[in-house]
């Protein structure tokens, strides 16, 4: 935990709240509070802070929360993700919390097993679990969204406009046309990146995606685990997208 995560309701008005159960045992035994300590905090969806340990007993940490005055801008990316293993889907939520995502559509493609759909994974709660361990890694608040497609042709014919944004579509797969590290992306777009299961989508889901705009890119020469082809994939195009607005804030020459 490299930030203690609050929601609102848990601050009082006079900045003060009291954490129990993992956050206060991670903050004893891994962090070693103690009264006087100072530790990064922020709130759910808010802005980030300080927190001072006021008092810690067996199994309860007291602070004084102080916030900054704005919270951090929301980012407008979005993963879609066919659905993997429970435990893949795990790591991928964490993963993709971590690394910035403002909206995770989770996909049943052709090659996901139905019995992953009924997975207690998918429950609410639980995936929300994971991506607020993701985001306390990565010192973020901005708590993504989920959305379950179920049927992968009808949500790209009837959803996708109104829930992905246009432009800086891209589709990983081994025999993208595109390599990541030189693929051409908007500085002004959210970046939109489709993730097939572990065995890849299909050729058919392929060609139905860059019928919606998606270019197909490829990371290297190799398939990746899941997990690592979203961080891996994911990483380059917002480092080509970084390279972009420096390059139009410096202008030409």
């Amino acid at each position: 935990m490299n930030l203690l995560l609050l929601r609102e309701h848990e601050v009082r008005d006079d900045g003060r709240t009291s954490v129990t159960g993992r956050r206060a045992r991670h903050l004893i035994d891994v962090l070693g509070a103690a009264p006087g300590r100072t530790l990064r905090a922020g709130l759910i969806d808010g802005p980030l802070g300080t927190a001072e340990v006021i008092a810690v007993a067996a199994d309860r940490v007291q602070l004084h929360c102080t916030f900054e005055a704005t919270a951090p801008t929301r980012a407008d990316d979005t993963l879609l993700l066919a659905v993997p293993r429970p435990k893949v889907l795990r790591r991928c939520t964490e993963q993709a919390a971590a690394l910035g995502f403002g909206r995770i559509v989770l996909l049943r493609t052709w090659r996901v097993d139905k019995s992953h759909l009924q997975s207690h994974t998918l429950d609410l709660d639980r995936l929300t679990h994971h991506l607020l361990l993701g985001l306390e890694q990565a010192q973020r608040t901005c708590l993504p969204t989920i959305h379950l497609a179920p049927r992968f042709r009808p949500f790209l014919e009837d959803e996708l406009e109104a829930v992905v944004p246009h432009g800086n579509r891209f589709v990983a797969h081994p025999s993208g046309e595109f390599d990541t590290a030189s693929a051409d992306v908007d500085r002004a777009a959210p970046i939109t990146l489709a993730i097939g299961p572990e065995r890849g989508f299909t050729d058919y889901e392929v060609d139905r995606l860059r019928d919606f705009g998606f270019v197909c890119v490829r990371a290297g020469l190799h398939p990746q685990r899941v997990e690592t082809a979203i961080a891996l994939v994911f990483g380059q195009l917002d480092l080509r997208r970084t390279q972009s607005r420096v390059r139009a804030t410096r202008g030409p020459g």
